[in-house]
């Protein structure tokens, strides 16, 4: 493994879907325990409006029954107390999870933001597959990479372009220039379309190209156990944390 691959997370990591069932809840844990198995202090942050399943798909430690909306509405609290509004998985990473008794406000991303950054961990923040909210403006105002999740099927290549769009128009082309598109196989049957033609469409629009291959252990939907991830998947996740650190620190090379 190269001094490359074990760098931290960037402080903020933003994990997008291109369309539902992409796979960004489980690039957005394959991303926080990648780092969090190497010593890395990591939060997974449910940044859905009304909330996602992330603790749900990752929480194979520890299911907490409170979530984001009760820490936020805490005010500051002690990092053990901090602890105890988070789920957890067995690699380290904490997870906060929306309960959705309410959409997501501007102000509790504010405020998790600053309660995230005086800790000094790092977030990697799932969006689902929207871009635009209001409430997205604390994330998007720091150059943060951008993991864009699309499946692995011609249907989801074509709706590929509105995502890029929806980035293009709310960040412009320093936010597609910050953007990792990762291709999620999600197909045990083998690789559906050739991610080399991805590769030459997208030439020069976006950071880069990463792929994640099928993994059996994914495909059941069971609880995400880190540790019984395939070889090929925990590399694959190995090399988007690496180019997320690449975007973060403004290094145009490819990892």
């Amino acid at each position: 493994m190269t001094d490359q691959l074990l760098q931290a997370l960037p402080v903020s990591t933003l994990v997008l879907g291109a369309c539902g069932g992409a796979g960004a809840t489980t690039t957005t844990l394959g991303l926080a325990n990648t780092a969090a198995a190497r010593g890395g202090a990591v939060v997974a942050v449910d940044a859905a409006p009304a909330g996602g399943d992330v603790a749900e798909r990752g929480a194979d430690a520890v299911l907490s029954v409170s979530g984001l909306e009760q820490l936020v509405a805490a005010g500051p609290v002690a990092d053990d107390v901090f602890d105890g509004y988070c789920s957890r998985t067995s690699a380290g990473t904490r997870i906060l999870n929306r309960i959705g008794n309410q959409t997501a406000s501007e102000r509790e991303f504010h405020t998790l933001t600053g309660s995230l950054g005086a800790r000094g961990v790092s977030a990697v923040h799932d969006l689902g597959h929207r871009l635009r909210a209001a409430y997205l403006a604390p994330l998007l105002a720091t150059p943060s990479p951008i993991v864009l999740v699309v499946p692995c099927r011609a249907d989801a290549f074509n709706r590929l372009r509105s995502a890029l769009q929806s980035i293009g128009d709310t960040l412009g082309e320093p936010g597609l220039a910050r953007t990792v598109v990762t291709v999620s196989n999600q197909d045990a049957t083998g690789w559906q379309v050739d991610v080399d033609l991805l590769r030459e469409y997208l030439g020069g629009q976006v950071w880069g190209i990463e792929t994640i291959p099928y993994d059996e252990h994914l495909g059941m939907g069971i609880v995400i156990d880190h540790s019984k991830l395939g070889p090929d998947t925990r590399a694959a996740y190995e090399r988007v944390c690496a180019a997320a650190s690449a975007v973060a620190e403004g290094r145009p090379e490819r990892v």
